[in-house]
């Protein structure tokens, strides 16, 4: 039996002579992997939708123990994201946290939609408050989305500064409560507004005052959840300018 998906490539490992075996977040079935046999082949019709990042409508076939792609109907390519290092860093950190943290086959259209979109807007000059605003409502589509404006543990709006952000607490922990958490970091009060406000908006924005700096405020939460090494998001986090990387 066949299925048509719509999908993005999130990974891909070569396996075999020839073949690829890609992780795919779609829209009909959630994440799933799919081996695309014959892909590394010059002349192979699925070489260029099997790589990393691209979107396409993939026909997959059942076999007994994993899934085939048979065809591959290129959508999009995100030309911008590859035309430039900074872009695609951030866009293949924001691929590996998708693959981190989303379970295996649990269809969720509105995570598709935001990749999707979150994608296409880090292909602006500047990816980074795309980036930023994409990592924010994963979190939350996850489950695991922190408070960055009222304390995690006592309910407390934030009225201070620095910020204490804790993720084992779930986010902010304000200084009235009896024990700081040991692994809190402190961050300024406009970065922990800043989160706050993105987790509200609907669409990414085209500019936004210390996009660097919430990114590297969000990163502690992401090795927190994963668990497990997350090298694109740390080559995105050093490509990030450095007045805001020098912590």
């Amino acid at each position: 039996m066949e299925i048509t998906v719509r999908a993005i490539v999130l990974r891909r490992t070569n396996t075999g002579e020839a073949d690829r075996r890609l992780t795919l977040l779609t829209e009909e079935l959630g994440k799933v992997d799919a081996v695309a046999k014959g892909s590394r082949k010059p002349a192979s019709r699925l070489a260029g939708t099997s790589e990393v990042l691209r979107a396409a409508r993939f026909t997959l076939a059942a076999g007994k123990r994993v899934r085939y792609v048979t065809q591959a109907q290129p959508e999009l390519a995100f030309a911008g994201l590859w035309a430039d290092y900074g872009r695609l860093v951030h866009a293949l950190a924001f691929a590996e946290l998708l693959d981190s943290v989303l379970p295996t086959e649990m269809p969720d259209p509105e995570v598709f939609l935001l990749a999707l979109g979150a994608l296409q807007a880090m292909e602006l000059p500047d990816p980074l408050p795309a980036a930023a605003w994409a990592q924010v409502h994963l979190l939350h589509a996850s489950g695991h989305g922190p408070q960055f404006d009222v304390c995690a543990v006592s309910g407390r709006v934030l009225d201070e500064t620095p910020v204490a952000l804790s993720p084992r607490s779930g986010g902010y922990v304000h200084r009235s409560v009896e024990s700081i958490p040991s692994d809190a970091q402190f961050v300024p009060y406009e970065v922990a507004i800043g989160l706050a406000r993105l987790a509200d908006r609907h669409e990414p924005p085209a500019r936004m005052a210390r996009a660097g700096e919430c990114l590297l405020a969000l990163a502690p939460f992401w090795r927190h959840i994963a668990e497990r090494p997350l090298p694109a998001l740390k080559a995105a986090l050093e490509v990030l300018p450095r007045n805001e990387s020098a912590r």
